[in-house]
C-alpha cells in the first residue's frame, strides 16, 4: 500500500557514491601528465580540461581532426574530456546521456581507467542495466581492488537481482576498506537480517519476476502469486506503456516477518522499497485482495524505473491506487482537501487516518486527470518526468495544463 521513501537503504549509501563525484569530475584533468605549449590544439584542450569546460575541450579536440592514430596524448586528452563530462552530467541526475559519455571516454582511453569502468557501472545501476553494471565493476574492481565505492555498489547490485548472501559478501569486504562506515555497516546489518529470515526461502524465476517465500508453508500461495503477477506485468504495462528492464524481486512474508524486516506503518498491506515485500504468507489470501496490493506494489516499481528523480507521492500513490482497478475498483474515500504540494513527500510515516485522507485524495486527483486527459496522457506525463521534467513542465507538454491549472480544475469539479 506504501512506497517507502525511494530506496530508502540504498539512497544512503549513495551518499557514499556521490562523496567521491567533485574528485572524479575534476581529478581526472588535473592529473594530467601532457605538457603542450599554449596555443595549440592540445595546449588549448589542456586549459578547457583544467577549467572544467569539458564540452570546449571536446570541441577543440573533435574539430582537430584525428590526424595522428598513434598519438596517445590526443587520445587520453579526449578520453579525459569524455569522462569528465560524464561525472558532471552523473551529478546532474542525467544518467543516460552520462553513460554515453563514459562510454566514449572508454573508446578513447589508452589504457583503462577505474574512473570509467565505476561512472558506467553507477550508471548501468541507476538505469536498471544490471547485467551491465555488474560486468563494469569485475573491470574497476581489477583496476581498484580495494575501492569500497565500488564493492559497494556491487553489493547494490546483487541486492536489487536478489542475491543477497553476495550482496553480504560484497559489503563485508568494503567494510574491511572502511571498518567505521556507518553507511556500509546499516547495509550489511540490513541485508543479513533479511538473509536471517529469507535464507531457507524458495526462489522461483520468470522473465518478470523474482518470487521468494517460504517453501513449505507457501508452496501453493508462491504458485498463486506467480499466476497473478504475470496479469500484473501485463495489466500495468497496457495502461502506462512501462515494462520492466529487469526483473523485480517480490517476497512474501508473514505478518509478523513483514514487520520485522520493513519496520512499514502498521496500516500498510505491502510496500516497494525496491522490492515488493507482501505480508501474505501463513494464511487464507483473498485473491481480489492480494491482487490489487500487487498491481499496486508493481506500479510502485515501473515507476521508479522510468523516473530517476523526484516523483510526488500523490502522484505516486495516486497511479499506483488507479492501476488496482484491474483488481477491483478502488473508491476514493472521504477526504478534505489540501494543496497537492503537502502530499509530496511519503505517506509512510502519516498515521492511520492522516494516511487514509492522503491516499484518498491522490486517488482523486489523479482519477480526475485519467477521466479528463485520458490514459494515454498520465502515460506521457511519467515519460516526460523520466526524461527530466518535472511535473508542472511534464503536464503542460502532456495534457496543456501547468500543475496549479490542474489542480483548480480537480478542485473546481470536486465542489460540483
Amino acid at each position: 500500500m506504501t512506497r517507502l521513501p525511494l530506496y530508502k537503504v540504498v539512497f544512503a549509501a549513495l551518499a557514499v557514491f556521490f562523496a567521491i563525484l567533485p574528485f572524479a569530475v575534476n581529478g581526472r584533468a588535473d592529473d594530467s601528465v601532457i605538457s603542450a605549449q599554449a596555443g595549440t590544439t592540445k595546449g588549448r584542450a589542456i586549459q578547457a580540461l583544467n577549467a572544467g569546460d569539458f564540452d570546449g575541450a571536446i570541441k577543440i579536440l573533435e574539430g582537430a581532426g584525428f590526424q595522428d592514430p598513434f598519438d596517445d596524448d590526443y587520445k587520453t586528452l579526449l578520453a579525459q574530456a569524455y569522462d569528465g563530462r560524464g561525472w558532471k552530467r552523473l551529478n546532474a541526475g542525467d544518467f543516460k546521456e552520462a553513460l554515453e559519455d563514459f562510454g566514449k571516454a572508454r573508446l578513447d582511453e589508452p589504457e583503462k581507467e577505474f574512473s570509467t569502468y565505476f561512472g558506467l557501472a553507477y550508471c548501468s545501476y541507476r538505469l536498471e542495466q544490471m547485467d551491465d553494471a555488474q560486468g563494469y565493476l569485475d573491470e574497476a574492481l581489477y583496476l581498484k581492488p580495494s575501492s569500497a565505492q565500488a564493492r559497494t555498489l556491487k553489493g547494490e547490485v546483487y541486492y536489487k537481482q536478489g542475491r543477497l548472501r553476495d550482496a553480504v559478501s560484497e559489503w563485508e569486504q568494503a567494510l574491511q576498506d572502511k571498518p567505521q562506515d556507518k553507511v556500509i555497516q546499516g547495509l550489511l546489518a540490513k541485508a543479513s537480517k533479511e538473509l536471517g529470515v529469507e535464507g531457507s526461502f524458495t526462489k522461483r524465476e520468470t522473465y518478470n519476476f523474482n518470487l521468494k517465500y517460504d517453501g513449505e508453508e507457501d508452496r501453493k500461495l508462491g504458485e498463486f502469486v506467480l499466476d497473478i503477477l504475470q496479469d500484473v506485468a501485463s495489466d500495468v504495462g497496457s495502461d502506462l506503456d512501462f515494462y520492466q528492464k529487469e526483473p523485480v524481486n517480490v517476497i512474501l512474508y508473514t505478518k509478523r516477518q513483514f514487520v520485522d524486516i520493513t519496520h512499514a506503518p502498521a496500516w500498510s498491506d505491502g510496500i516497494f522499497d525496491g522490492n515488493i515485500r507482501i505480508p501474505a504468507g501463513g494464511g487464507m489470501i483473498d485473491r481480489t485482495a492480494l491482487s490489487a496490493v500487487l498491481h499496486h506494489e508493481y506500479t510502485h516499481a515501473v515507476i521508479h524505473t522510468e523516473i530517476s528523480g523526484h516523483v510526488p507521492a500523490w502522484l505516486d500513490e495516486g497511479v499506483a491506487q488507479y492501476e488496482e482497478h484491474w483488481a477491483s475498483r478502488r473508491k476514493s474515500g472521504d477526504f478534505t482537501p489540501v494543496p497537492l504540494s503537502s502530499l509530496d513527500s511519503t505517506f509512510a510515516k502519516l498515521d492511520a487516518t492522516k494516511a487514509r485522507e492522503a491516499y484518498a485524495e491522490s486517488l482523486s486527483a489523479v482519477r480526475y486527470y485519467v477521466n479528463t486527459y485520458g490514459i494515454y496522457s498520465l502515460s506521457q506525463l511519467l515519460k516526460d518526468m523520466g526524461k527530466g521534467k518535472d511535473v508542472s513542465g511534464a503536464m503542460k507538454y502532456a495534457a496543456g495544463v501547468s500543475l496549479p491549472e490542474f489542480e483548480r480544475e480537480w478542485r473546481e469539479d470536486l465542489g460540483r
